[in-house]
């Protein structure tokens, strides 16, 4: 009798643990996002977008508090335990929101806090994920499998704003609590990961006070942090100024506020299947490529944002697509969102894991949030500054313009350095 021994290389089976992990982990996050977006959303057209931009500006200051906390605490404990410990405070904070809304569910007050909350919240359990996933891939790895993981959290996405759409729409409380749920699902598949390379240990700083500002000393150190920190600025503020147009252009198709909660939830239903099929079949093709690659895909987000601002001056000026200002604004949506989502997260992704585990942790996560909603409040400050200096709404986005080269340009640039 032959008995037949198959050996996998358990490198192989490393990767393909962490990859189905990762999956999932992503999946729980997204869902635990989507399952309260809707409601955050709703509390945002109570605010009133005339006050919405002081609320945003108040994010970015709780963002940069928040990060010195994050700081001390990535420099006190074991890397296994950071998600353990972040996540844990958020599920006690929705406790405490779900018991809240409870007793008074149109306090304003509750609501305020909880838009400005979600926004920390979703910033930071996104981009502690990614810290996590990019600790337990390498470069090449990260190319071939982050648009598979991407993938995941779409469908973690989808199913939350489904689960809402369809079952809790008046149950906030209940949405809180299986968001709660999902965190401790993310947790277990973060706990399962194997991280590739150095040990697990916490990387301490030499003093308290270095160890809260070692996010700002890892980006005067590392000059691809620099431009990375300067293209999530340039992209975030590209992005929300396309968000004000779109606004701008749904506002003065209707008044009808049910007609435009069909308009956005067309333009959601239409951008997660394309980013989930680009995540699925495209992205790893296209990062792996030797004529595309990263450089390819930095680049061409800046040439994106160029052609959207050129179209939406187009139909702002009545030079084309003058009837139809609800195309236009789905057709930027699905071109500029599935390609953040798809391709670009994914790109910016694998270029952090090149960096060191004590960078991928700190640094990329103060880009992540505080930067990012930096470059948000940037957005709509520099939207709202051209309007009030005059430029008419069809010239705005021709003064836009400039931004999305530089972008462009700051993608050749980080390529060039992550490949040196």
């Amino acid at each position: 009798m032959v008995t037949l021994k198959i050996y996998q290389n358990p490198e192989t089976m490393n990767i393909t643990k962490n990859l189905l992990y990762c999956g999932g982990f992503f999946f729980a996050v997204l869902y635990a996002l989507f399952v309260m977006r809707p409601f955050r959303s709703a509390v945002a057209a109570q605010i009133g977008t005339s006050d919405l931009t002081y609320f945003l500006l108040l994010v970015v200051l709780v963002m940069l508090v928040t990060n010195g906390i994050y700081s001390l605490l990535v420099s006190r404990v074991k890397e296994s335990k950071i998600v353990l410990f972040i996540y844990v405070f958020f599920i006690s904070n929705l406790f405490l929101y779900a018991f809240f809304n409870y007793l008074s569910p149109d306090n304003y007050w509750v609501g305020a806090t909880f838009y400005v909350w979600y926004n920390v919240f979703n910033f930071f359990v996104v981009s502690l994920f990614w810290a996590r996933a990019v600790n337990c891939f390498d470069k090449e790895d990260a190319k071939k499998y982050f648009g598979v993981v991407s993938a995941c959290g779409s469908v973690g996405a989808w199913t939350g704003s489904q689960s809402v759409y369809f079952f809790l729409s008046e149950s906030p409380m209940i949405a809180m609590l299986l968001a709660s749920v999902s965190l401790l699902v993310a947790i277990i598949c973060s706990s399962r990961l194997t991280t590739q390379g150095e040990n697990s240990q916490a990387v301490r700083g030499s003093s308290f006070v270095s160890e809260i500002t070692e996010q700002v000393a890892q980006i005067k150190r590392n000059p691809l942090i620099q431009k990375m920190l300067l293209y999530a600025l340039a992209w975030t503020c590209l992005a929300t100024t396309i968000y004000f147009f779109g606004l701008e252009i749904v506002n003065a198709y209707t008044d009808d506020v049910v007609v435009k909660r069909e308009i956005f939830a067309l333009a959601d239903s239409i951008v997660t299947p394309v980013s989930f099929f680009i995540q699925l079949f495209v992205a790893g093709f296209v990062l792996r490529n030797r004529w595309m690659g990263v450089r390819f895909v930095l680049v061409s987000y800046g040439v994106l944002f160029s052609i959207a601002l050129l179209v939406i001056s187009g139909y702002l000026s009545n030079v084309f697509l003058s009837g139809t200002g609800v195309l236009v604004f789905l057709i930027v949506s699905a071109v500029m969102r599935p390609f953040e989502y798809a391709l670009n997260k994914p790109a910016r992704e694998s270029v952090y894991t090149t960096l060191k585990k004590e960078e991928k942790y700190k640094s990329t996560v103060f880009i992540d949030t505080f930067m990012n909603r930096f470059g948000d409040a940037s957005g709509g400050l520099l939207f709202n500054g051209l309007i009030l200096l005059g430029v008419s709404i069809a010239a705005a986005p021709m003064a836009i313009l400039p931004l999305a080269g530089y972008l462009a340009f700051l993608g050749a640039k980080v390529s060039n350095s992550e490949k040196s």
